[in-house]
């Protein structure tokens, strides 16, 4: 299999879009955070998008690389932060292969549109991996 080849069916395979279906915003979601999943690897990019929908949505996409390939669940898991300061802090994470799976950095997507999200609070998402933090400021749209 060619190397672009390879590629593509990684990041399709990867990628996790929560379509045309938005989920509550987390910071008012109740339900706990799944303990088997596990922090991804690193964070490359992160884009965010607010929706002048009825009612307002606001979309995060995040471009991140998985330990290994086969990861799944990826999702964005919120950290415990004050609202106020207009930060909100995500983890990137998924659910590792349970099978033995060779160590190869895999690239992967998650697509998140939120709905009841404090539009007029929102100042800048950061997103976490392992090694690093992206972060996208909405006021500046950067």
């Amino acid at each position: 299999m060619k190397r672009s080849t390879l590629f593509a069916a990684l990041l399709i395979t990867g990628t996790v879009s929560a379509g045309a279906e938005a989920v509550i915003w987390p910071w008012k979601d109740k339900t706990p955070p799944d303990p088997a999943l596990t922090t991804l690897t690193s964070v490359e990019s992160v884009t965010v998008a607010v929706n002048k929908t009825n009612p307002p949505t606001v979309s995060i996409t995040v471009h991140a690389t998985a330990p290994t390939p086969n990861f799944t669940e990826l999702q964005l898991s919120p950290r415990i932060g004050d609202p106020k300061d207009q930060i909100f802090s995500f983890d990137a994470k998924g659910r590792p292969p349970q099978d033995m799976t060779i160590q190869v950095l895999s690239p992967v997507e998650i697509a998140v549109e939120y709905t009841d999200a404090p539009m007029e609070s929102l100042g800048i998402i950061e997103v976490y991996g392992l090694d690093n933090c992206k972060a996208f400021s909405v006021k500046e749209n950067t």
